[in-house]
């Protein structure tokens, strides 16, 4: 048995004119003797239903609420279909209509099918999911999404974990394994050798990512509301998976985040080891695309001593979480889905309330400090201890047979007028140039005061060969003392001025 999560996506396209249509399937499963119930699986299907609606055509929500999950989100009881094979048929078909209506238009297409909740490995070894009336195999999976699908490239996200943190009730957790053979990956294996030649080409535009290649443990935490390996993805997308800065998280980048976040986490059984396998017709297609949609807001980590950033949503659960390593550039985060953000950094934390569309700089947010502490704790404290740099991606590039991320154009925010950064002085740069002043000055006085102890002789010697002082000679002698005295007492100046300025560049840096 297996638990599949659904993974965050924000809508990444093949190109500026492309369009993505997003199918969300989540089913906590029922209590039959065999599997327990899920906790979370309505809840991550809910938070990738609400991104997908900022950047696709349109967007397909199958899942049944629990109580807690449909208070958290009424406005999507509405929306949301059953979580069955026969109502995943009718989706389908309103899908493919369009994904063909859209490129008779000229417009490339991406569809997306993402699942959350159980799945197995039957006895003849092929992988399902779990449906509320039934399981959908892997032929299936194939045949009537894989093969069926028109779109010029397909993402299919699972979740597969060799065993499962279960939470029985919001709040509690306890641990019950799920044992489950890596053959799960059968269900998103490209075609066997003999199989038709359209197999293999319609998996050859389609990119699959799931949780783990091996018997690598997955874990649900009631403290971030969902699956950690869905919570560490959303983190990916939402910007800091983006390691080029370019607005794009292709397959590799996310998987290689991943890696980084969970890396630090102690019991090796919680770590996660990512299979993600893009496309091969589209290879560096962006599972994210933060330039996508309209009217957007964002966060800009604009501090560059800042490493650590996290995001908590309206419902205090993490939103996003980022660790940036060497290099410090600059992370922009998308936001989406919360009416307002507690910014955490360290033991301080600011309200942000993102109402007009744009970026709003984290240097212009009021830090106050936090309450009480909102880390990790437990099984997860190791969460984003090691920092995600391009040292890291390109370590684990080479374990990997994923390619390196295409770089492209900078991606940038104009700022809000609400979130534009204070006027900073350019402390740094003060302090520099105190500093080399003060190392010039130094020179200067030290020549200077060398020049007067030779001048000084020369009018001694005078003064014994004539019994009298050369007028010349004690100018000499004065210029060269004033001057030493002088450099040198500007040097003291901007020694302190450079110590001053290095202490307001430090404070400067603090959120």
């Amino acid at each position: 048995m297996i638990a599949l999560l659904p993974l965050l996506l924000l809508g990444a396209v093949v190109d500026a004119a492309s369009a993505r249509l997003t199918i969300v399937v989540g089913y906590d499963g029922e209590a039959d003797g065999t599997r327990p119930v899920l906790a979370w699986a309505d809840d991550d299907a809910a938070r990738l239903y609400l991104a997908a609606l900022q950047d696709s055509e349109r967007a397909w929500l199958l899942t049944t609420f629990d109580d807690d999950s449909a208070r958290m989100f009424p406005e999507l009881t509405r929306t949301a279909r059953p979580p069955t094979k026969a109502e995943l048929g009718r989706v389908l078909g309103e899908a493919f209509w369009q994904l063909r209506t859209l490129r008779d238009a000229g417009r490339a297409t991406e569809l997306v099918f993402s699942f959350a909740g159980h799945g197995d490995v039957s006895a003849s070894g092929e992988g399902f999911l779990v449906f509320a009336d039934g399981a959908l195999t892997r032929t299936e999976l194939g045949t009537q999404i894989v093969r069926g699908s028109p779109a010029d490239v397909n993402h299919v996200l699972i979740d597969a974990c060799a065993s499962y943190f279960m939470v029985n009730a919001r709040g509690e957790a306890t641990a019950t394994a799920v044992t489950l053979s890596p053959a799960l990956l059968e269900l998103v294996k490209p075609a066997r050798p003999g199989s038709p030649s359209v197999d293999d080409a319609a998996w050859a535009r389609t990119g699959t990512l799931v949780s783990t290649s091996d018997s690598a443990a997955v874990h649900e935490s009631s403290a971030l509301g969902g699956g950690v390996f869905s919570y560490l993805l959303r983190s990916a997308f939402a910007g800091p998976g983006d390691i080029d800065g370019d607005g794009d998280v292709e397959y590799s980048e996310a998987a290689a985040f991943i890696a980084a976040a969970s890396a630090g986490i102690d019991d090796p059984r919680a770590r996660l080891q990512v299979h993600a396998r893009a496309p091969l017709q589209r290879p560096h297609v962006a599972l994210s695309d933060l330039r996508a949609g309209e009217g957007r807001r964002y966060l800009d980590v604009d501090i560059a001593s800042v490493n650590r950033v996290r995001v908590l949503d309206q419902h205090g659960l993490p939103y996003v979480e980022l660790h940036r390593g060497e290099g410090k550039r600059a992370v922009t985060i998308a936001l989406h889905g919360s009416a307002f953000y507690v910014v955490q950094v360290g033991a301080r934390e600011a309200t942000l309330v993102p109402r007009a569309a744009g970026a709003y700089a984290l240097s212009s947010l009021r830090f106050e400090d936090s309450p009480r502490p909102r880390g990790h704790d437990g099984a997860f404290a190791g969460l984003y201890r090691a920092p995600f740099d391009g040292s890291f991606l390109q370590g684990w590039l080479t374990t990997s047979s994923s390619t390196a991320p295409l770089m492209g154009e900078p991606f940038r925010v104009d700022y809000v007028a609400a979130g534009v950064p204070p006027f900073r002085p350019p402390w740094q740069a003060v302090t520099t140039g105190a500093f080399v002043g003060a190392a010039a000055l130094t020179t200067v006085s030290a020549v200077s005061a060398v020049m007067n102890v030779l001048a000084f002789g020369d009018l001694q010697a005078e003064f014994a060969r004539t019994a009298t002082i050369d007028p010349a000679l004690a100018f000499q002698v004065e210029t060269w003392r004033t001057a030493s005295t002088a450099t040198g007492a500007a040097a003291v100046f901007a020694l302190v001025a450079g110590g001053g300025s290095w202490w307001l560049a430090q404070q400067q840096e603090q959120p």
